[in-house]
């Protein structure tokens, strides 16, 4: 049977790599020349995104253009990525995972993780597990973003330095996203591209080489961070000069508790003055309870932190930041009107119904729409700053849907694509999210480039390249099977780390059918192994969104990527090349 597969495997590579289509010759002259301007193409595009000097959707659509316009392949071709699997997959997860967060259970966890923490490893060792599990269901990116004031605030709270949480736990996200189908976008582009040929990857397909090589990362953060990030970041000078007043709603989740217990008492942004109820004022362990206004004192970072935390039950609307245009005698609170504006906070050391209105001040107001800012007598100017406060009611929802996603996908109930536009439609369905929210989940920038990034593949496949990419690492490895994983782990890391995970992966998942349709080796194995190895971005900053999101906050330069990173790549690259041999040599 092993047999039969692989030489359908090879068939099917064979009528791609010729361009036969429903028995139909493509326009591409198969010769020495398409594969040299293939080449070319590819390098430029690969060189132009290393560098940064134009945006990686241009480098990518230029190369299309250019692939087209010399009959390397068809229109069609060059731009399927617009339907591939993958992408559809990955733009319908974008919508789920909005709506999880949307519920600020990922806030609300994390803060019970780190109650009680007093060094960075003990920090680490309850925040990796957890959070890798997370991430492996759902994008990192939100994940590490909401981990980032968490860290700070233990920094404040417990003197457990930023610096030695941040990046490790960034780093331990990008290795547990690997280990399943629906982790990391990269992982659903190889599946989109293995399934013409006849290779189905299902949701735990990468589990035998990714978990191993996480648990022994892990092993690697826990050991090395304490070491290598030392020192403490010094963050710039707070001005805690504006005042925050908060009512808590009958649906808040701190009620009946006191605001230490639920942590939105005191972090180095906010810091809560006072509780009023019924006009009286309360000491600050009292327990909480509905309609209950907390006034605190905060910076501008603060007031954003406070509107974002799912503890106040606060009403589903945006926060703005208002320019007072006005130079009649009022206050900030006579900005209200009816139930449809509400004034948060402005710059003031008195409460917020004797501030005055001065023009030009700065002030922030929850609003249902902008339209009601349009048209408001004192307003001048107005920007959304944040969107709508987490809705901790529809938490139950989310998860559920996330969790029947990850089920049917993985029991093949039916293809994962149309899964996940089905969970992602459930998001608006049940209420999580607004069809507008779920709009704004998809990221067009990412999703242009894993498109055009399935184009780079075609590239490579028609014109050629990708055979003799193959042809080549086969000479290499005189059919080796020890080299050949060595030669696509090595390849998989160094390209991974000067490229997008959508291009590495989009480049070497074709070479890679092509080699086990010669060699006989699994090719559901080579290409977890290549899924794996491509989320080695360890040592350089710009190759994974969650350095560039850490590198700020943690006070970290490129030498300490570098200084970092190594230990862990080489670590895990060799767990890489041990699992995977073992496995393909049986």
């Amino acid at each position: 049977q092993g047999r039969r597969q692989r030489h359908h495997l090879r068939r099917t590579l064979e009528h791609e790599l010729t361009g036969c289509a429903c028995g139909e010759q493509t326009r591409r002259p198969n010769n020495g020349a398409v594969e040299i301007v293939a080449a070319v193409i590819v390098l430029l595009t690969l060189v132009v995104m290393t560098t940064g000097r134009a945006p990686a959707v241009l480098a990518l659509i230029c190369a299309l253009l250019a692939a087209g316009a010399v009959g390397i392949a068809t229109p069609a071709e060059l731009f399927a990525g617009l339907s591939n699997g993958g992408v559809i997959t990955i733009a319908a997860m974008l919508v789920i995972a909005k709506g999880v967060l949307h519920t600020g259970v990922v806030s609300r966890v994390t803060f019970r993780l780190l109650a009680g923490v007093s060094t960075a490893g003990q920090a680490l060792r309850r925040l990796i597990p957890p959070v890798g599990l997370a991430s492996a269901l759902i994008n990192t990116t939100p994940i590490v973003a909401m981990l980032i004031p968490a860290a700070e605030e233990l920094e404040q709270r417990s003197s457990v330095p930023a610096r030695q949480v941040l990046l490790p736990v960034a780093h331990a996200t990008t290795l547990a996203g690997s280990a399943t189908l629906i982790g990391t976008s990269s992982n659903l582009l190889i599946a989109g591209l293995a399934a013409p040929a006849g290779v189905g990857l299902t949701m735990f397909s990468f589990v035998p080489i990714a978990v191993p090589v996480a648990l022994v990362g892990w092993l690697v953060l826990l050991l090395t961070a304490p070491l290598l990030l030392r020192g403490r970041h010094e963050a710039p000078e707070r001005d805690s000069s504006w005042r925050v007043e908060i009512p808590l709603s009958d649906r808040a989740n701190a009620i009946g508790r006191t605001a230490a217990e639920v942590g939105i008492d005191f972090t180095p942004d906010f810091e809560l003055l006072e509780i009023r109820r019924w006009g009286e004022r309360l000491d600050r362990d009292s327990r909480l309870q509905a309609d209950d206004k907390l006034v605190y004192r905060a910076t501008e970072p603060g007031v954003l932190m406070l509107w974002g935390n799912p503890r106040f039950g606060l009403a589903p609307h945006n926060l703005y930041a208002v320019s007072i245009a006005t130079d009649e005698e009022a206050t900030v609170r006579e900005l209200e009107e009816g139930e449809d504006l509400v004034v948060v906070a402005a710059q003031s050391d008195q409460p917020l119904r004797s501030t005055a209105a001065l023009p030009g001040a700065k002030c922030f107001v929850a609003a249902a729409s902008a339209d009601v800012l349009t048209d408001h007598p004192l307003v001048g100017l107005w920007q959304k700053v944040v969107g709508k406060a987490p809705q901790t009611g529809k938490t139950w929802a989310a998860v559920t849907i996330l969790a029947a996603v990850i089920t049917a996908g993985s029991f093949g109930i039916a293809p994962v694509e149309l899964i996940a536009v089905a969970g992602a439609t459930l998001m608006v369905l049940t209420g999580v999210l607004t069809p507008r929210s779920a709009a704004r989940a998809l990221n067009w920038n990412i999703l242009a480039i894993i498109a055009g990034s399935v184009g780079l593949g075609t590239i490579v496949v028609k014109s050629g390249l990708g055979e003799r990419i193959s042809d080549a690492i086969l000479t290499l490895s005189a059919g080796n099977t020890a080299l050949v994983v060595a030669v696509f782990v090595l390849g998989t890391t160094v390209l991974t780390n000067v490229v997008t995970n959508s291009a590495a992966a989009a480049i070497l998942t074709p070479v890679a059918l092509g080699v086990t349709a010669t060699t006989g080796i699994d090719p559901v194995l080579l290409l977890t192994l290549i899924g794996t190895c491509i989320s080695f971005t360890f040592i350089n900053p710009f190759s994974h969104q969650s350095n560039l999101m850490v590198m700020g906050p943690g006070g970290y330069s490129a030498a300490t990527f570098v200084r970092f990173g190594i230990p862990l790549i080489a670590v895990s690259m060799l767990t890489a090349f041990g699992v995977g041999w073992l496995l393909m040599a049986r």
